[in-house]
């Protein structure tokens, strides 16, 4: 098994995937909302769940970040920016 964690092969995927279909100015080039939707296709086929959302908090900004816990236990960040990988919280709290 590889000690590399999923979400540095997800975000290289990501990255590279971004790269070859429309060069190193992608994050100009492209709709955010096609951004978000391959980021967040992206961590599902790496077997991604959403981390719970705040029960107090009102109805969810489609422009902030969707944060993914990946069955390792590393998290990504997805959104009209893409996709980033997340510094993985200690266990008692999802990330």
């Amino acid at each position: 098994m590889s000690a590399t964690p999923t979400a540095s092969h997800a975000w290289n995927l990501f990255s590279l995937t971004m790269e070859n279909r429309f060069g190193s100015a992608w994050r100009s080039l492209v709709e955010p909302d096609s951004v978000a939707a391959l980021a967040e296709e992206i961590a599902v086929g790496f077997g991604g769940m959403v981390a719970p959302v705040d029960a107090a908090s009102q109805e969810p900004d489609p422009h902030d970040a969707t944060l993914w816990r990946f069955p390792d236990g590393s998290c990504v960040a997805t959104g009209a920016f893409g996709l980033r990988r997340e510094i993985p919280l200690p266990r008692q709290v999802v990330c």
